[in-house]
């Protein structure tokens, strides 16, 4: 899959809480930049590229966030990373692109 490919997701400019975590304990960041393929995470924690990690989504107050079993991060700037998920259950994905239409549409 080229760059061209990823490129073609649709990418909605959003400010919801997150929960990222890759081996230690979890922190929080702020998921911009939503898609269906990945977003970018504003975050003072430093990651590297490459870095598999677990994040959760916070679509709302009182909703459950939706998981991401494994996100790589695929770049680095400052103060925010971007990840591409790779491990999206079915359910998840669902979730996902539900949210996604919700936001389109506002």
């Amino acid at each position: 899959m080229g760059d061209h490919e990823l490129r073609s997701w649709r990418r909605f400019s959003v400010e919801l809480s997150s929960s990222v975590s890759s081996t230690g304990p979890e922190w929080d960041g702020t998921a911009v930049n939503l898609s269906r393929q990945g977003c970018a995470i504003h975050s003072t924690t430093p990651v590297q590229k490459g870095d598999r990690l677990h994040v959760l989504i916070f679509p709302g107050a009182n909703q459950t966030p939706i998981e991401v079993e494994v996100a790589q991060v695929r770049w680095v700037g400052s103060e925010q990373f971007g990840v591409e998920f790779l491990t999206l259950t079915p359910g998840e994905a669902i979730r996902l692109e539900d949210l996604l239409t919700i936001i389109g549409k506002g």
